[in-house]
């Protein structure tokens, strides 16, 4: 199927994969003119449905080496916002919440032995390792963020992809995929590799954007979770099944959709920056610096008015704006 082409930018090479998922080459085009909303990166991408199996992808999306300049400073975190993650009552409340559901597919103790792909700089190992005593590895290609990596005495850190490290086979329990499986080129390899990385009977868990969600349809291209072009894969629940059987999985134990307490506001901030041009932070001399401090206390209103209730409603309904998914390896 012959598609319209996205804008050209000059030095950023892109490609157009077949699907990971069933190997097709027809897609249906499901949105246009997809930008980087959230660092205002150049390049101009679009979001095609596979015709066959339904995965949804950032296609055509940069090659590799591409793909270098939409993370350059975009991941890597000051030292006092890692601290805050495993250090206070508030920032624990992430691991823990994924601890919780993990626990709903598998009863952790200490004997577990956890892999965490894209670790970043520890937090949910850290918080994993202190409260249970798991032994604790972590993946993380992003060479900065392991360099302020937690703990490293106590925790096992590997830097590069889930392809190209050395560990040992059926060497995990559990390997954890939390918000980085859409960044993988190739995801079924990756839940491949996971897949000998477990013993038998472990599992795998993978917390994504859900692409099914209820607030991605009213916002389109400005859903905050869409994150293009770094997440190259958006999964709904039935892709997400589906690219765990393509990688030998056969057993889903559980799935659910999660309380995300900021995605629609979130959304909201991104359309009316880019509808109204207001000002990034460089810009200090702009006039949209007035507007904007009225603009934060209506997102700080509408954040306890509308989000917190309608994120409790969604997440219910089971179309908020992420998801998780638990696999055994049989």
């Amino acid at each position: 199927m012959k598609l319209p082409r996205p804008e050209i930018v000059k030095d950023i090479k892109t490609e157009e994969p077949d699907c990971p998922v069933c190997q097709s080459t027809s897609f249906k085009v499901m949105l246009k003119k997809v930008k980087d909303r959230i660092y205002g990166k150049p390049g101009v991408f679009q979001i095609q449905r596979c015709l066959q199996c339904g995965l949804v992808m950032t296609r055509p999306r940069p090659t590799t080496e591409s793909l270098k300049l939409y993370y350059e400073g975009s991941y890597t975190r000051r030292r006092s916002e890692v601290r805050f993650q495993t250090d206070t009552r508030l920032g624990r409340r992430i691991p823990r919440y994924r601890m919780k559901v993990l626990g709903k597919a598998h009863q952790l103790n200490e004997k577990d032995r956890i892999l965490d792909v894209g670790c970043s700089t520890g937090d949910f190992l850290r918080v994993a390792r202190l409260e249970s005593g798991y032994q604790v590895t972590g993946i993380e290609l992003d060479q900065k963020s392991i360099e302020r990596a937690l703990d490293p005495e106590q925790i096992t850190y590997r830097v590069g992809t889930i392809q190209d490290v050395e560990l040992p086979e059926h060497g995990f329990t559990v390997v954890t995929f939390f918000q980085s499986l859409e960044h993988h080129q190739e995801p079924v390899e990756a839940l491949k590799k996971a897949h000998g990385f477990l013993e038998p009977g472990g599992i795998c868990v993978v917390e994504v954007p859900n692409y099914g969600g209820f607030w991605r349809r009213v916002f389109r291209s400005y859903w905050m979770p869409l994150m293009v072009p770094q997440h190259l894969v958006h999964f709904d629940k039935k892709t997400i099944k589906k690219t765990f059987e393509a990688a030998g999985f056969k057993r889903i134990l559980h799935h659910q959709t999660m309380f995300y307490p900021f995605e629609g506001i979130a959304s909201l901030a991104l359309w009316i920056w880019r509808i109204f041009h207001l000002p990034r932070r460089q810009q200090k001399d702009s006039w949209g610096w007035l507007v904007v401090p009225f603009v934060l206390i209506l997102l700080v209103v509408l954040f306890f008015l509308v989000e917190i209730p309608s994120q409790a409603l969604l997440r219910l309904l089971g179309v908020s704006g992420h998801q998780i998914t638990i696999a055994a390896r049989d």
